[in-house]
């Protein structure tokens, strides 16, 4: 009789037991660790969507990588222009960075567009790295509207934030 209690407390000490590593990395997901990042992006479609001369010069194959800083405190919320891309100021509309996943909403401007460029992201994320997909589509006034596919990725290279090039201001550089 005793053999048969020990053995469900074994087994239930065997499924809590170890997984250390499994832990530590699940916490780790639950948030992209502060500090200096660099993302890269690959344009991976381009197209007019009103059937005219899209008012961005870009074309599948483009590549881009930028600087990103996520400030201490602020790991819940990450820049928005570090998922969008080099030359857009983004606000969230809707942010969803939990669990190891990436849902992100944004309403951005980019300098000599006149107009809103929505992007959406879809991806995953450690604490140290990100990667995923993103789709830009422009609302202009005029003709010159465009979606743009990108892959985008990250990796945190430093725990403190580099000082911004001169001219640069912080805020572009900062959540």
């Amino acid at each position: 009789m005793r053999g048969l209690i020990a053995i469900p407390l074994c087994l239930a000490a065997a499924a809590c037991s170890g997984g250390g590593e499994e832990n530590k990395a699940a916490e780790a997901a639950d948030a992209m660790q502060a500090g200096q990042w660099e993302v890269s992006s690959e344009v991976s479609a381009f197209r007019s969507a009103d059937k005219s001369t899209p008012a961005l010069k870009a074309a599948a194959g483009d590549k881009s990588s930028a600087p990103a800083c996520i400030e201490a405190g602020k790991e819940d919320k990450p820049p928005a222009a570090m998922f969008a891309g080099v030359g857009y100021e983004c606000d969230y509309k809707d942010r969803y960075i939990s669990g190891g996943r990436i849902n992100l909403s944004m309403e951005c401007e980019r300098e000599a567009l006149e107009g809103t460029v929505v992007v959406s992201v879809q991806g995953t994320y450690t604490g140290e790295s990100f990667e995923g997909t993103t789709t830009a589509t422009s609302f202009l006034p005029g003709d010159g509207d465009f979606v743009m596919n990108s892959k985008i990725s990250g990796r945190r290279t430093g725990p403190a934030c580099a000082a911004p090039a001169a001219g640069e201001s912080k805020d572009k550089a900062k959540a």
